[in-house]
């Protein structure tokens, strides 16, 4: 039940555990550049982009506690994944785009997604831990 007095809040960051940093921050560097995303901290133990409003931070672990297999592609939703909304179908494209050109192939191509509801549009790639980062967009309702 939502309340009469509903709170507006965003999710203001997210921690990803990483086995190879050097290769996660190539990835995540590619990707949220594409996103606006600016490098706000890069050391040895940890990494963290920001665009203003929301940041991502890798780092590896004293000892590894997760190892993922990649999505098989018959999940009807990919649990332990991040979707990052975006504005139109253009920033998808240009997303998949600039990630293919640097050697990043996608694990679903940009297309309509009608079964999650009319509209959706989305690009996902794995990274290299095998956590999906999902862009998307939607035609109603939209709100930055």
């Amino acid at each position: 039940m939502i309340s009469e007095k509903q709170i507006d809040a965003v999710i203001g960051h997210v921690g990803i555990e990483v086995s190879n940093l050097s290769k996660s921050k190539e990835f995540y560097r590619v990707l949220l550049n594409s996103l606006g995303f600016a490098v706000v901290m890069e050391t040895e133990e940890a990494f963290g982009l920001s665009n203003g409003n929301f940041q991502i931070w890798l780092s590896p672990p004293q000892e590894p506690r997760i190892k993922r297999k990649a999505p098989t592609g018959e999940e009807f939703i990919v649990a332990d994944h991040l979707a990052v909304l975006v504005r139109d179908k253009e920033s998808v494209n240009n997303i998949e785009r600039e990630m293919k050109k640097r050697g990043f192939d996608p694990l679903f191509p940009c297309e309509e997604h009608p079964q999650f509801e009319p509209g959706y549009y989305a690009v996902s790639f794995c990274d290299p831990d095998n956590y999906v980062i999902e862009i998307y967009t939607r035609s109603e309702p939209k709100r930055f």
